[in-house]
């Protein structure tokens, strides 16, 4: 991996080296080794990177091939000193020990937030797990919503029982693990889901690390009422919120305002409605935000969340490219579900 952003903070700051300690499968670990490292280990970008894992690696994990994986120490902060010259940077997040480890060498370091600024804007490698991983999320969400539109009653039933929310929740999962993907569901609901219950569904599955986010909000037997105007609202305020970018212009914040007001032209105050935009990636939120302009290769979660009568999401993952920014999928947003998309 080389990076301009690493490289660029390391000549500012006259710095030989930016290093990190993490957990076993760190986010940023799997950023800067290409792979998941199910043990704790430091890594030093220098140019290339350099990994020191607690453990030997098992067979099936594999590094990008511009990483060299040292041997293995039971502490991998130890070995920092050795790796690096004078000076080094470091997120504020680098662990005590390594800390410590690296000034009782003389070794001089400062913070950086190098490491967010670098994944602002994804790879065509990454926007294609992005895009694999929302494909995952839609499977979820279909299972999800052909669940709650099979079942009949008041509360909702199958030949299986009540319809709870954490039997939508393990529904989805499943979908999405057959689809590949690691799962991840929230249902905002408790207990078993009456017909007339708003069922807010978020779906965010992993594909080598990367998330989807996905959100819609389901009422089996709908009248028609506060739900289907706060789902049409929230429609219309995540387009909103997309078309309203101009790729290295608009600010996250700007795009994030353009999805409340738009769920304000609807009669729901600030109070009520919420417009949220922010970059997804390794993680299910991170750069860009706030100020931030949207690049080209940022990949954006844009939400509008409700909260009055019943509580009501619609979010989609969008990605920026040099011709603005598209939705990623098409999963219909229609309150009532259906038993196939």
């Amino acid at each position: 991996m080389r990076s301009a952003v690493f490289d660029g903070a390391l000549a500012d700051a006259g710095a030989d080296a930016f290093v990190f300690v993490g957990p076993p499968g760190d986010p940023l670990v799997r950023y800067l080794s290409g792979a998941a490292v199910p043990c704790r280990a430091a890594v030093v970008y220098a140019g290339r990177v350099a990994v020191v894992p607690e453990r030997p690696l098992p067979d099936d994990v594999a590094v990008r091939e511009d990483v060299t994986v040292l041997d293995p120490v039971a502490t991998p902060a130890r070995k920092l000193p050795g790796l690096v010259a004078d000076s080094v940077l470091a997120p504020r997040t680098l662990p005590h020990d390594a800390a410590l480890y690296l000034e009782e060498a003389g070794v001089d370091v400062s913070s950086t937030d190098a490491h967010l600024r670098a994944r602002e804007t994804k790879t065509d490698a990454e926007l294609d797990a992005l895009r694999d991983a929302q494909a995952a999320a839609e499977a979820g969400m279909a299972a999800a919503a052909a669940l709650l539109a099979d079942a009949g009653g008041d509360p909702l039933a199958d030949d299986d029982g009540d319809v709870t929310a954490e039997r939508v929740r393990r529904t989805a999962n499943a979908a999405v693990a057959r689809a590949g993907a690691d799962p991840e569901t929230v249902v905002a609901a408790e207990g078993p889901i009456a017909a007339s219950d708003a069922v807010p569904i978020r779906v965010t599955p992993g594909v080598d690390g990367y998330r989807g986010w996905l959100a819609r909000t389901f009422v089996a037997d709908s009248d028609g009422g506060w739900e289907r105007r706060a789902t049409l609202a929230g429609e219309y305020a995540v387009d909103a919120g997309i078309d309203i970018v101009d790729v290295g212009e608009t600010a996250v914040d700007a795009a994030a305002e353009e999805v409340t007001a738009e769920l304000g032209s609807y009669g729901f105050p600030p109070t009520a409605g919420t417009g949220t935009v922010h970059g997804v990636g390794l993680e299910r939120r991170e750069l860009p935000a706030g100020d931030d302009a949207v690049e080209p290769g940022a990949a954006l979660a844009v939400r509008a969340e409700l909260d009055a009568d019943q509580t009501v999401w619609v979010a989609d993952l969008a990605v920026a490219t040099g011709d603005g920014v598209e939705r990623v999928g098409d999963f219909p947003r229609s309150v009532v579900p259906k038993p196939d998309y």
